[in-house]
């Protein structure tokens, strides 16, 4: 552009161009058109590139919560089972399901031995001074 304008003002001092010179002059304002459109078209690329840069921060952010959910989720249900098969370890309880009373369902001494071994083996022990 600075150039072009040059041979611009060289023009209106009369000076003599050449031929490639006098066409450039002539394109002048094309050119200047041309740049002005140029940036335009960089503003608004730029706007989509910050647009697209919040939309994926937005979209991990979301990711984010959602495995932060899912993960909660898996850590209630894991208390929830412990707490079930910690309950099989209490005296009063097997002797609830031995003769299927209370409300619990009766379960073979067996069954319920496995279930006790699996809840020893799962169930951290609890420290109630803590």
């Amino acid at each position: 552009q600075l150039k072009l304008e040059d041979y611009k003002d060289r023009l209106k001092k009369g000076e003599a161009l050449n031929q490639d010179q006098l066409e450039a002059v002539e394109k002048y304002d094309e050119v200047v058109h041309n740049l002005e459109f140029a940036k335009e078209l960089q503003k608004t690329f730029s706007g989509l590139s910050q647009d697209l840069l919040k939309a994926q921060r937005k979209a991990q952010r979301r990711e984010s919560l959602l495995k932060l959910e899912a993960e909660k989720k898996k850590l209630r249900t894991i208390l929830q089972v412990q707490y079930v098969l910690q309950n099989f370890t209490q005296e009063h309880v097997q002797k609830d399901f031995k003769g299927g009373v209370n409300g619990a369902i009766y379960l073979p001494s067996k069954e319920l031995d496995y279930l006790i071994r699996f809840a020893k083996l799962t169930c951290p022990e609890r420290n109630e001074n803590l």
